[in-house]
Parts: C-alpha cells; sequence; structure tokens
C-alpha cells in the first residue's frame, strides 16, 4: 500500500472507524489476558468461535489490573470517538453500516496494527504490555491522515513512534480541532503504556 490519498469528506469517518478497531483490538487483548491468567483452556478456541461482544463482557468482569488499565484505554478511545460524534453530527450506527468507508479504514488498520498482531502470537503479556504504543502510534499517523488527507501506513515502523515520528510529533500543529482532538487522545494512551508497563513490572514480568 504505497502513499494514498483520500477525499476531504471521508477523512473523520475514516479515523472514527479506526479508532472503533482499535477497541476491539484492546478489548481482544485484554480477553487474552484474563484467559490466560484464569483460564488457559479456553484460549484453544476457534477465534471464529468467539462473539466480539465476549471480548468486551469478560474484560469488565475482571478486577484484574491489567484488565482495570485495558478498559481505561478503552473509554479514552470512545470519548474520542463521541468527540467526534457530536463535532460533526455523525450518526455511528450509520457510519459503522457503510461498506466503502469500513473497506478503506480496514486496510489501513491492517497495515497500522500488523505489528501487534504479530507480538500476540508469541506471547500474550508481551502484546499487551506493548499494545498501547502500537496504538499510539497508529494514532500518530490519524493526525497526519487528518493534516495532509493521505497515508501510507505501511511506513508506520519506520515514520512513527517505532522511528522517526517522535519529532514531529512534539512539534506537530495541533490549531486544527481534529488534530487536537487525536493529538490529546495519544497523550493519555502513552500514559497507560507507561501505566501497564508499570503493572508487569510489578509482576516481575
Amino acid at each position: 500500500m504505497a502513499v494514498t490519498k483520500f477525499a476531504k469528506e471521508d477523512i473523520i469517518p475514516i479515523v472514527i472507524h479506526i479508532l472503533s478497531f482499535s477497541t476491539v483490538k484492546f478489548a481482544e487483548y485484554g480477553y487474552k489476558s484474563v484467559l490466560e491468567k484464569d483460564m488457559p483452556e479456553l484460549l484453544a478456541l476457534d477465534e471464529d468461535d468467539v462473539d466480539v461482544s465476549m471480548y468486551f463482557q469478560v474484560l469488565l468482569a475482571s478486577d484484574d489490573d491489567i484488565s482495570v488499565a485495558i478498559n481505561k484505554c478503552i473509554a479514552l478511545i470512545d470519548a474520542t470517538i463521541d468527540t467526534f460524534r457530536i463535532m460533526f453530527a455523525i450518526d455511528l450506527e450509520e457510519l459503522y453500516t457503510d461498506d466503502r468507508i469500513h473497506e478503506m479504514a480496514n486496510q489501513i488498520y491492517a497495515d497500522l496494527y500488523y505489528y501487534a498482531d504479530g507480538l500476540v502470537d508469541d506471547s500474550i503479556s508481551t502484546a499487551v504490555m506493548e499494545l498501547p504504543f502500537t496504538a499510539a502510534n497508529a494514532f500518530f499517523f490519524l493526525c497526519r491522515l487528518i493534516i495532509h488527507h493521505e497515508i501510507d501506513a505501511e511506513l508506520s515502523m519506520d515514520d512513527g513512534f517505532y522511528g522517526t515520528g517522535w519529532e514531529e510529533f512534539e512539534f506537530m500543529d495541533t490549531s486544527d480541532n481534529n488534530v487536537a482532538v487525536v493529538y490529546d487522545l495519544i497523550q493519555e494512551i502513552l500514559k497507560m503504556n507507561i501505566e501497564i508497563s508499570n503493572i508487569y513490572a510489578g509482576r516481575g514480568f
């Protein structure tokens, strides 16, 4: 996927979709973390047999520190979605059934989160610890998308927080309210990255 340009009117709908996909990613990893700790035998379940709503239900029912922290991450992302919904008077139910936007957003999302998907196959704990940083990196590219109306998500490891993106982020122009909303989310998710890392450090991970 080379640099792809998008119509201005599609940018915020795409951003909302990717944010929504991200909440599912957090819930999925949180669910797997709970199973690994309390019900490891259920990890063998075929993912096609697990309804996405179960991710959220299991996560909400857990009082484990990691589960609580992941729920905070999800709440932060949901609040950002709600901010955009209000700012643009968007009907989320209608938006989420827009196949055209869904397809465009899904391709970007897959490129931005492929690193996390590789980690979870090897170690659930490592993947959970890394996920907030991966998400912050993904949201950095959403800021770029809002500013430039284009994205090359395949460079997420080179041009983002895993590579050269920190200086760009530090000096990013947030005068555009849309950028500012996502920028604030990134700051909060990076704080959650530290919180989750500290929980694992306390466990002697």
